[in-house]
C-alpha cells in the first residue's frame, strides 16, 4: 500500500454537515492531535491488543495542566496540543444524543494552589475544585465516585491510591450516548466469523442495506455511520485484504483523513459489522513522551503558574475508556487523570496540636532545659 492510501478515490465530494463546530486551523489542530495521540498510544500496546482512546479527554486534561505551566514545560505541552487549548464547550447534546465533558481539580489540603489558577479552571474549564486530605483513603474513593457520576457509571475507578508526594489531581470525564440516525434491525443480526489477529471467532454481526457515505480505493473501504442529528458519526475504515492495522498507521495524518472524508459519496451499501464492547485502561506517560512532553516529568518541570509551593512535576497520566456499539447506537465514556506531585520538597508529616501536650524550652548547645511544662486546657 502506498502513501497515497485514503487520498484518491471515486472523485465524488462529501459535503460536511453545516453544524460542524470547528473550522480552519482550529479544526486542523484538533484533528492532528487526535491522530498523533492515537498513533503514539498504539505504539505502547501490543499489535494483537484492542485499543480505544479518547483524544478529546486527554487534550482537555493536558490543557488544564498547561494553564499552570511555564517555560519549556509549557512549550512542550503547547506543541503536543498543536497550540490549541481545549476549554469548556458545548459538545452538542440534543436529538436524543448525550455528549458531556466534566472537569475537576482535587488538591491536597496541605498544598497551596495559586488563586488565579483555580479561578481560571473554574471560569474557562467549568471545573469542580476542592481540597481533600490525600492521606485519607476516602479521598480516592470520592475521586472514583466523581468519575462514575460523570460517566453514567461506566467508569467508576481511575485511581488505586494517592502517593505521599501527590499534591493534586486533574481529571476530565467524557460521556457519549447516541442512537444511530438509522438503527440496525436486531432481527437480522446473525452470527458471522471475525478473522482476528490471533484467531477466528464467531460473533454477532449487525446488517443493514442502505445508502451511506462511502468510498473505496487501493483496496481500502471507508464508511460513515451517522448518529441522530448527523453532527456526530462513526467512520469505519477497513484496510486492504492482507494488511494489518499497524501497516497503515504510518500513512494516517490529518491531511490523509480529510482527503478521505472529501472522497465519500452516497452509495448503496450492504453493510455488516460486529456488535462490540471494549474497555481499556492505559498509562499514557510513554505516549506523551513520544509526543514531546518530557520536561514536565522531570525535576526541571516548571509549574510556577500553578503553585509557589515547592518543585512540582507531572506524575502519572492515566486514561480509561469504555465503548459499546449495538444495533441501537453507541455508548462511550472516558476518564483522563493527571497526578501532579512535589519532587524537590518532601511531603510534610501531619501534626495538629489540638489536645493536651508537653513543651520544653532548652539550650541546644548545652542541653540545659530552661522550662518544661504541659498544657491540658486552654
Amino acid at each position: 500500500m502506498a502513501a497515497s492510501l485514503m487520498m484518491s478515490a471515486c472523485g465524488h465530494k462529501y459535503v460536511k454537515p453545516s453544524v460542524s463546530p470547528l473550522a480552519g486551523s482550529e479544526e486542523d489542530a484538533r484533528l492532528e492531535f487526535a491522530l498523533s495521540f492515537f498513533k503514539k498510544t498504539n505504539q505502547t500496546v501490543a499489535y494483537d491488543e484492542n485499543l480505544v482512546v479518547s483524544p478529546y479527554s486527554a487534550a482537555v486534561a493536558l490543557s488544564m495542566l498547561e494553564e499552570g505551566a511555564a517555560g519549556e514545560t509549557k512549550a512542550e505541552l503547547d506543541n503536543a496540543l498543536n497550540g490549541h487549548l481545549y476549554g469548556a464547550e458545548d459538545l452538542g447534546s440534543g436529538d436524543g444524543i448525550v455528549v458531556k465533558s466534566a472537569n475537576s481539580l482535587w488538591i491536597d489540603d496541605d498544598f497551596s494552589v495559586r488563586n488565579r489558577y483555580v479561578s481560571l479552571l473554574e471560569k474557562d474549564y467549568d471545573a469542580f475544585v476542592t481540597t481533600r486530605n490525600f492521606s485519607d483513603p476516602a479521598t480516592v474513593k470520592e475521586i472514583n465516585n466523581w468519575c462514575g457520576d460523570n460517566t453514567a457509571g461506566k467508569i467508576n475507578h481511575i485511581l488505586d491510591q494517592l502517593s505521599p508526594n501527590d499534591a493534586m489531581v486533574l481529571i476530565n470525564a467524557l460521556y457519549f450516548n447516541a442512537p444511530w440516525a438509522d438503527a440496525f434491525d436486531e432481527g437480522v443480526t446473525s452470527d458471522g466469523v471475525f478473522h482476528g489477529v490471533v484467531q477466528d471467532k464467531t460473533v454477532p454481526m449487525m446488517f443493514r442495506n442502505a445508502k451511506y457515505d462511502y468510498a473505496e480505493y487501493q483496496g481500502c473501504q471507508i464508511i460513515r455511520l451517522p448518529y441522530a442529528g448527523e453532527r456526530y458519526s462513526m467512520v469505519v475504515v477497513l484496510p486492504p485484504q492482507g494488511w494489518g492495522i499497524d501497516a497503515i498507521m504510518p500513512y494516517i495524518s490529518g491531511q490523509v483523513y480529510k482527503g478521505a472524508m472529501d472522497m465519500l459519496s452516497k452509495q448503496e451499501v450492504a453493510f455488516r459489522m460486529p456488535r462490540f464492547r471494549l474497555e481499556t485502561s492505559l498509562v499514557l506517560d510513554k505516549a506523551l513522551k513520544k509526543m514531546g512532553v518530557e520536561t514536565a516529568y522531570t525535576p526541571a518541570a516548571d509549574f510556577k503558574n500553578l503553585s509557589a509551593s515547592g518543585q512540582l512535576s507531572l506524575g502519572t497520566v492515566k486514561q480509561k475508556c469504555y465503548i459499546d456499539v449495538t444495533e441501537k447506537g453507541t455508548e462511550a465514556a472516558a476518564v483522563t487523570s493527571a497526578q501532579i506531585r512535589l519532587t524537590s520538597v518532601s511531603r510534610p508529616y501531619r501534626m495538629t496540636v489540638d489536645r493536651p501536650f508537653l513543651f520544653f524550652i532548652a539550650d541546644s548547645q548545652t542541653d540545659n532545659v530552661l522550662f518544661v511544662g504541659k498544657v491540658v486546657n486552654l
